[in-house]
């Protein structure tokens, strides 16, 4: 199996769409979206775009997508920048649309050409808002990853790619399609029977 991750989509319905295109000629078995799909400015757009492949595409749950999907706030400790967008995405969507992101998964394994079993989260293993940064110490992951039997762990959350090896386990993020922090493009993920970081940088508008 070869796969396409691609992460932290953020409202972001043009570099979604560039990626997408370019995911389809690279030949993947499977597309699986990490989180973070519609806290953005096109959030409409982008979830009818996704639904569109509800039944094709795997999907997990994002620390955003929980905030939008249950409306959180103030009450939870949220800015107000944070909080009203939360609200405004979640206006945007339709009941449908918002019971999908109440019902995505927190994870998901996939057995992957060359690298084998693959845990894919959103943040850590422990949490979906808990960042493993490119620059993050050994020791401070060691706890966030010491009960994941899976060699590799793919995940999302901090929107900067990397691929780095702590002690045997190996872990990759993919980067964010569409609120990059250092790329030039919508970066993502082909993983299969190789890994590659990829950078969409040919984004329609």
């Amino acid at each position: 199996m070869r796969i396409a991750a691609i992460y932290d989509i953020h409202g972001n319905y043009s570099a979604l769409k560039a990626v997408l295109e370019e995911v389809r000629k690279s030949n993947v078995d499977k597309v699986i979206v990490g989180g973070d799909l519609a806290w953005g400015p096109e959030p409409r757009q982008v979830m009818d775009l996704l639904m569109n492949y509800e039944d094709e595409f795997i999907f997990i749950r994002g620390n955003a997508d929980r905030e939008v999907a249950y409306r959180h706030g103030k009450e939870q400790g949220l800015d107000d920048f944070v909080a009203d967008l939360n609200h405004w995405c979640a206006d945007q969507l339709t009941e449908e649309q918002m019971n999908f992101l109440k019902n995505l998964p927190e994870k998901k394994v996939l057995n992957i050409d060359g690298l084998g079993e693959v845990l894919f989260i959103h943040g850590s293993p422990r949490s979906d808002e808990e960042a493993i940064k490119i620059n993050t110490p050994d020791e401070e992951i060691r706890p966030m990853i010491e009960n994941v039997p899976q060699d590799i762990i793919v995940c999302g959350h901090t929107h900067i790619q990397f691929d780095r090896t702590i002690d045997c386990k190996r872990i990759i993020n993919a980067g964010s399609i569409g609120l990059q922090s250092r790329a030039d493009g919508a970066c993502w993920a082909l993983l299969g029977p190789k890994v590659e970081l990829k950078v969409t940088t040919m984004i329609q508008r």
